[in-house]
């Protein structure tokens, strides 16, 4: 007897600690970024992306009984079963095993992945689990043996996949025979065949930022959430007040379609529209589908989730959560917890009576910094008339979404231009396609109120969204030189960057100049883009009519004062990989 009443007062005493050091931490940003559940749903963990940190919240009593840190920015994070855990860390290019139960964690092994993992799926009952990388472009299968009751464990790679598209979300069908992979920044879809990871297709699926996928409770479905950008619609009050612009929707295909047939482009699909003019829905995400056919939509950029009966249901009822809802996770029937990624917080919401019952606090935040505060309002779609787009809306985060767009950036309507990319942007003035925008902060003025339709932006707003956007680095390159007979091509190919007078227009290091030119397109002059990162693009000059690299100096012979070798394009190609 008094053992175990000292067994239990010990249990009360490290419950009672564990709960003290979570409530008494220093003020520090969390940024929760992916919730998963215990089995038993008694138990709620978040990955923290800025602290590099797990939370673990009590579901009976909606507390955060713990917080321990694991890694540097952690991205994504799934139960494996009731003893493990799978957390990756993006920042160190890691997949993290846990091991443990209820509140009390500790990391059993740590597996180097390729670079920029973003997310994972975990398929324990065949004992493996999924990984997408986001800028090495790689989908990485993992096998993981873990033995209940024993500190060993393994995680081991056992098969690689090479994509040609920057990867994030992913699904496994029904069938747990195919992998469903979509593209980050354009509107790609590989399938891909579990077995031994082999892309048997890529399909063109509607729209872009593909920022949720899940499959309908039958496993017939596929929904994806997305954004429809009109390169015909213009950004006008009335285009962008009825939605002509741009459209935030909820698309059905068919899993069977989608892995069966032979044509790349889906013209097959069920649209439903998330808003409506006077109450839009900017930036629709993270998509849940309950046990009875529920649908769950995080609309991101307006700080609400979307519930519907199905996903037949035309107009969905919304519930207001914290800002930035990126993730849902069902606990029991009618309970969805939702992590509010920039409130630092896990809001509770009854779907049964379309409340939020709780918003879980995940501990003290320092007042932020002007950088930090520029991010929320990135992806703050209430800064643009009716909330139908943030920044990140276009400029998928802070890159581009590869679409064409017609706004007055260059005084004129009338000829639809391509998203550039923001990353390492500040070093790359004058801005707009004419080069007429001499400082970020009129950039950020002109995009809010004239493209976005919004309000008058505040001094303080357009400061914090120019600091943000100065953070933003240059992608990272999209092939090395990694070998001798690779260092002698690149070298070839940047001594023809000069000899041919490239470097004119994109001087580096910037790769880019202040000045606008005659470039052969009619008359209309134009800055040149900036050629850091050029590698990622998947399309070329202002209006997208170049589809590679290869196609600007053989088909369009872009500035070109002679013909060259199919050995010198492939030496200046390379090379410009590599910037």
């Amino acid at each position: 007897m008094c053992n175990c009443y000292c067994a239990l007062m010990l249990a009360a005493i490290l419950l009672m600690t564990s709960f003290a050091d979570a409530a008494d931490s220093p003020p520090r940003l969390r940024r929760p970024v992916a919730l998963a559940v215990s089995p038993d749903s008694e138990w709620a963990y978040t990955a923290n992306r800025d602290s590099g940190t797990v939370s673990v919240i009590r579901v009976a009593d909606q507390s955060v009984s713990n917080e321990f840190a694991i890694g540097q920015q952690l991205v994504d994070i799934a139960v494996w079963d009731a003893s493990h855990l799978l957390v990756l860390d993006g920042a160190q290019h890691q997949l993290i095993l846990l091991r443990g139960r209820e509140q009390q964690w500790e990391v059993v092994e740590r597996l180097k992945i390729a670079s920029y993992p973003v997310r994972l799926c975990a398929d324990a009952e065949s004992g493996r689990c999924f990984v997408t990388s986001l800028w090495s472009r790689t989908l990485t299968q993992v096998d993981v043996e873990t033995r209940s009751g024993e500190k060993s464990a393994q995680l081991q790679i056992s098969a690689t996949a090479s994509l040609d598209f920057e990867p994030r979300e992913l699904c496994l069908t029904a069938d747990r025979q195919r992998l469903l992979v979509a593209g980050s920044f354009r509107n790609s879809l590989a399938v891909v065949d579990v077995g031994d990871l082999g892309i048997t297709s890529t399909k063109q699926l509607s729209g872009h930022n593909l920022r949720g996928m899940a499959l309908s409770n039958d496993g017939e479905s596929l929904l994806v959430t997305c954004q429809l950008l009109n390169p015909l619609g213009q950004s006008t009050r009335d285009d962008v007040h009825w939605g002509n612009m741009l459209s935030n929707v909820l698309v059905r295909y068919s899993v069977d379609e989608l892995c069966n047939s032979k044509t790349g482009a889906m013209t097959r699909r069920v649209v439903r529209y998330l808003g409506e003019p006077g109450n839009a829905a900017g930036d629709p995400g993270f998509v849940s589908v309950g046990q009875d056919g529920e649908v769950a939509i995080a609309l991101s950029g307006v700080g609400e989730v979307a519930i519907s009966a199905s996903s037949e249901e035309y107009r969905p009822q919304r519930v207001a959560v914290g800002r930035r809802p990126v993730a849902i996770a069902r606990v029991g029937e009618d309970s969805l917890f939702v992590a509010d990624m920039f409130s630092d917080s896990v809001s509770v919401v009854d779907s049964s009576t379309m409340t939020r019952t709780a918003q879980i606090s995940l501990g003290l935040q320092p007042k932020l910094s002007i950088e930090q505060s520029g991010e929320a309002l990135f992806y703050d779609s209430r800064l643009s008339h009716d909330g139908w787009m943030s920044c990140h809306s276009c400029h998928t985060d802070g890159h581009s979404s590869g679409q064409l767009n017609d706004n007055l950036s260059d005084g004129t309507f009338g000829e639809p231009k391509r998203v550039l990319s923001l990353l390492g942007v500040s070093d790359t003035g004058p801005w707009a396609w004419n080069g007429q925008v001499k400082t970020l902060e009129e950039q950020v003025v002109n995009s809010i109120e004239t493209t976005m339709q919004g309000r008058a932006a505040t001094e303080k707003e357009v400061s914090a969204l120019v600091a943000y956007v100065k953070t933003l680095p240059a992608p990272p390159q999209f092939a090395a030189a990694d070998d001798d007979r690779v260092d002698v091509q690149v070298q070839r190919g940047a001594e023809l960057f000069n000899s041919l007078e490239c470097r004119r227009c994109h001087t580096p290091p910037t790769y880019t100049s202040g000045e606008v030119y005659e470039v052969g397109f009619g008359s209309t002059k134009f800055n040149p883009p900036s050629l850091r990162g050029v590698g990622r693009r998947e399309t070329l000059f202002h209006d997208s009519r170049a589809d590679s690299l290869l196609s600007v100096f053989v088909r369009h012979k872009h500035q070109l004062p002679r013909e060259l070798s199919a050995e010198e394009v492939r030496s200046l190609v390379r090379f410009l990989k590599t910037l």
